[in-house]
């Protein structure tokens, strides 16, 4: 499997993820922005960007501060950065998500805090 191919995909599985837990989900065109997906519910906003990798993924500082300033434009908005990997047992803290055959994790930025919006 290409490596776009596989982000692709798990920008896919975040973004199924969040759907199945009540959240509206967008995915951006390409994935050139600040956020890959942008989900809504209850008139908060999540601001995604997702990396994935089957070892460390790769984020820039650029890409971060990118999507922290798109954050403070919209208002009830979070920037999140969600990890996707292959389900790795290794990898897993309290709010870890399985899903299929991915392990996903969200941080809120940029305290790098792991939340889980799906409650």
């Amino acid at each position: 499997m290409s490596y776009s191919r596989f982000g692709r995909e798990a920008e896919y599985a975040a973004g199924s993820c969040l759907n199945k837990y009540g959240w509206a989900v967008f995915f951006s065109r390409g994935s050139r922005g600040p956020a890959d997906i942008v989900a809504s519910r209850d008139n908060t906003f999540l601001l995604i960007q997702v990396k994935s990798s089957t070892k460390i993924p790769k984020i820039r500082g650029a890409e971060i501060q990118n999507l922290i300033h798109m954050s403070k434009k919209i208002s009830n908005s979070y920037p999140l950065l969600s990890f996707v990997h292959p389900h790795i047992e290794c990898n897993l803290n309290d709010n870890s998500i399985i899903f299929g055959n991915y392990l996903i994790n969200f941080f809120i930025l940029p305290q790098w805090e792991s939340v889980n919006f799906l409650k």
